[in-house]
């Protein structure tokens, strides 16, 4: 084993893996200059980049936009210390026009923050690393320069909206509908739950029916009842309103993107002007006011006044150009509802209610107990259909873990049904509310809540982040981050085993991994079994890796909800049904001990078949492990088998080839999977090994395309007839090619005595300083 030599660490210096993403985003060509600070007593590194707005030449000349875009535009990006697990913070500056659209609903307290894709940031910085981030926000601020960030394409943006707490449960779909040819504002009936707190206003959970209120006397007659201390319910009407024809005969179409600007009773029926409403909602609210002149409340009611505003183009998320826009006006009797009234409207947020019609969207459509406990990662779609077949077979989870809330387009897919209306006001976790509906299966569940990413980094909190009873743990987020999360070095060691469940390639494949006993196989090294094997196939590799696959499609963030790829619940059943047997085998007579597997099973196109390939995956040879001074490097039994028939075929000269697999920023660690022979102008004698180019680039891209760049070239490999470490025209060529890629160097090295190695990883920034030996 070769003796480690690294550079000191300064104290003000950055960690190792943020200095690596300061110098690729300093490389990255839309970037023209990186100014950052460390510091060491919160951990925290920020960094001001200047971003290239590309602005047309009659713009740059003077320096900005007309709409304020400067030339070069500076970013903030905060990393913390847990980075590249979590995603640094990115802002741009106070002054930034908050006009914009895709900006964050974050409010006037902190600074602009540019919504940057339609998903998760971390799970794109996983995917893409920092450089794809970098891409995305240059991106983001070209568009918003030359005003094309709402993009027919993708959908007109949403009206930015910041603090709301009140939310109205809707069906879009007839919502939508009222807004017909002609000009209108209706009544109709509201139900209604006001949430009381210490520490902030009263909030509302509203529902609109579709029965009319006809605004009679009667009808204004309203009802509120408590039902706790901090609770009460009643009905109250809502006013609904939409434009109709412009002067020119067609729809009044509202086309010009504007921030919200509604606080008030008279604000609001500015708003409705603009929106060619103004006139039908006047109307109604002046009747309103007159109704409820001569009454008065103790306790305010709730008047939901939602204005429909055509857009040019289909709204995003939506198969419709009209925009829901709710605002709610406590009412008492007595109010000044007309056009200068400084009376407060608050925004609301408008939710789906659950619907025949969002089962059709989120569908891809037009319009018992056993004696060994588990635990269950992920109470999503996947992870909610193997819990439900998993109890209903005696054998169901003893812990649920999931921080995320139900929506109402999840139940399209997921194994809950809503059991009332009023369940959709709750904005229930995922993991409670599957817990109560296997509760009659199990004795009792267990839920949690928290963050388990961040739980699993720290160290303190990862120890009891599983019961120490688990057999194992299913997997079942479908996230690369949890992935990585549960393969850090301190987590290896104290976990139980786990499976990785999940669906690929807009569900046509599905993708179950069984970890071998002490984490060996892992999930990173399964992982990189399965690229290899899906890419050597032209069909499944087309469908996970190709231009059309859904964990490829990036796009400037619409909103701030998804409804995934669309797929059916009678799919996901058939999909996640093989997976749950195969667990439940596997609760029964225990996990394999030998090693672990990898089950591929692929869907027919049309839906009425499957073709399913396992695979026993056997312990991986670990040269080194993950340690805080040195990577880890974990070899295949395929690719330790190559190696060694290469060498045996050369017997007395040196060999070598390429190795290829994936390196773990998170985990600090190499997965080696396959090999490319040397190319034939590669030299080979007793004294050294030469690797030539002949033809290698192509085969390289070729790897790396066929593999949606999930597998790609990790360094060299040769061996030494006697057993000794890197010589040094091993560290000169190592310290040569590190430079040519964005993570560290690793060359391997077979010799009699076992495998040597040697990481190198460039430290230079854009100034040029020399890369430097990292691990040896």
């Amino acid at each position: 084993m070769a003796d480690t030599a690294a550079l000191p660490q300064e104290p003000d210096a950055p960690p190792r893996a943020v200095a690596r993403a300061l110098r690729l985003i300093a490389l990255h060509p839309s970037v023209r200059a990186v100014d950052s600070t460390h510091s060491a007593e919160t951990g925290l590194t920020t960094a001001t980049v200047r971003i290239d707005a590309n602005l047309p030449t009659r713009w740059r000349v003077r320096g900005w936009a007309d709409n304020g875009v400067r030339a070069e535009e500076p970013v903030t990006f905060v990393f913390s210390g847990t980075y590249p697990l979590r995603e640094p913070y990115v802002h741009l500056r106070e002054d930034f026009d908050r006009s914009h659209p895709h900006l964050q609903p974050r409010g006037q307290a902190h600074p602009p923050e540019p919504c940057l894709l339609l998903g998760s940031v971390r799970e794109l910085l996983r995917s893409r690393g920092i450089v794809g981030l970098v891409e995305q926000l240059a991106d983001w601020i070209e568009r918003a320069a030359l005003v094309r960030l709402n993009d027919p394409s993708r959908g007109w943006e949403v009206t930015r909206r910041d603090e709301i707490d009140d939310l109205a449960i809707l069906d879009t779909v007839w919502v939508r509908a009222l807004a017909g040819r002609d000009a209108g504002c209706d009544g109709y009936i509201v139900v209604y739950a006001a949430v009381s707190a210490a520490d902030r206003p009263e909030s509302y959970r509203l529902i609109v029916s579709t029965h009319r209120h006809g605004l009679t006397d009667r009808d204004c007659r309203w009802r509120s009842e408590a039902n706790s201390e901090t609770e009460r319910c009643g009905n109250a009407l809502a006013l609904i309103a939409w434009s109709g024809r412009a002067p020119s005969g067609g729809p009044f179409v509202a086309g010009e993107y504007l921030p919200e600007s509604v606080v008030d009773v008279a604000s609001l029926h500015a708003r409705a002007t603009v929106l060619g409403c103004g006139e039908q909602l006047r109307a109604k609210l002046g009747l309103l006011q007159s109704r409820l002149r001569d009454k008065s409340s103790d306790v305010p009611h709730p008047v939901l006044v939602i204005l429909l505003a055509r857009r040019p183009y289909d709204v995003a998320g939506a198969n419709s150009p009209i925009e829901i826009c709710p605002y709610l006006i406590e009412v008492r009797g007595k109010d000044d509802l007309g056009p200068a009234s400084g009376k407060p409207v608050r925004l609301v947020a408008p939710l789906e209610q659950v619907s025949s019609d969002l089962m059709r969207l989120a569908s891809g459509e037009e319009a018992g107990t056993g004696p060994v406990r588990w635990t269950l990662l992920g109470c999503g779609s996947v992870g909610s259909k193997i819990a439900t077949h998993m109890a209903r077979s005696g054998r169901g989870p003893s812990v649920l873990i999931d921080r995320a809330g139900m929506r109402p387009h999840n139940y399209a897919r997921h194994a809950l049904f809503p059991t009332s209306r009023a369940e959709q006001l709750q904005s229930a976790d995922k993991a409670p509310l599957l817990g109560k509906s296997l509760v009659e299966f199990n004795e009792a569940i267990g839920t949690v809540t928290t963050d388990i990413v961040a739980r699993l980094a720290d160290p303190a909190t990862a120890a009891d982040a599983f019961r120490s009873d688990a057999a194992f743990v299913v997997n079942a987020t479908g996230s690369l981050a949890v992935r990585e999360a549960l393969c850090l070095r301190h987590m290896m060691a104290t976990r139980p085993r786990v499976v990785e469940t999940c669906l690929l390639g807009a569900g046509r494949i599905a993708y179950m991994a069984v970890e071998g006993p002490a984490a060996n196989p892992s999930l990173g090294d399964i992982a990189a079994e399965a690229y290899r094997s899906l890419s050597a196939d032209i069909a499944t590799s087309t469908i996970v890796f190709g231009p059309d696959a859904a964990a490829r499609q990036i796009a400037i963030g619409q909103g701030c909800s998804s409804l995934t790829f669309p797929m059916s619940d009678a799919h996901l059943s058939a999909m996640t049904a093989p997976m749950a047997t195969v667990l439940g085998k596997l609760h029964a007579g225990g996990l394999p001990t030998a090693g672990g597997e990898l089950l591929i099973g692929l869907g027919a196109e049309d839906g009425l078949g499957q073709n399913w390939t396992r695979a026993e995956i056997e312990p991986w040879t670990v040269v080194q492990e993950a340690s805080a001074c040195e990577p880890g490097i974990r070899v295949s039994p395929r690719v330790d088998a190559e190696i060694a028939r290469e060498v045996a075929a050369r017997p007395g000269n040196e060999t070598g080839g390429i190795i290829l697999g994936r390196y773990s920023d998170v985990t600090d660690s190499f997965h080696v999977v396959d090999t490319l022979p040397a190319p034939p102008d590669s030299r080979f004698s007793p004294e050294e090994f030469v690797l030539g180019v002949e033809g290698l680039p192509e085969r390289l891209q070729d790897l790396v395309e066929r593999s949606g760049g999930s597998l790609y070239p990790l360094g060299t490999w040769h061996n030494h007839l006697v057993t000794s470490g890197p010589s040094h025209k091993d560290m000169a060529t190592a310290l040569r090619l590190a430079v040519e890629q964005a993570f560290p160097l690793l060359m391997l090295i077979h010799t009699p005595g076992g495998y040597r190695f040697l990481v190198v990883e460039a430290t230079a920034g854009p100034s040029g300083s020399t890369p430097s030996r990292d691990a040896a």
